[in-house]
């Protein structure tokens, strides 16, 4: 029975580890975004939507209520 050495060991590791780290894994790069208030209040969200895709091209939009929760303003989220 053949022995199994500490260089068969670490031969055997150094494989694995290249092998892992050469795969070709797509990498995902996130886009940064970028937000704009279109209006502080009034928001509804078809509206909103609306505006956001004739003004952006995207499709990130979101009424947002202020402080008190007594109104919402739209915002557009885009790639910057």
């Amino acid at each position: 029975m053949a022995r199994f050495s500490s260089f068969h060991f670490f031969l055997l590791l150094v494989v694995f580890s290249v092998a892992l780290n050469h795969q070709n894994v797509p990498q995902a790069y996130a886009q940064k975004r970028c937000e704009e208030q279109l209006y502080p209040s009034g928001c509804t969200l078809t509206d909103c939507g609306e505006k956001c895709w004739n003004k952006h091209h995207d499709a990130g939009h979101e009424c947002i209520a202020n402080v008190a929760g007594t109104d919402y303003a739209c915002y557009c989220f885009f790639s910057c």
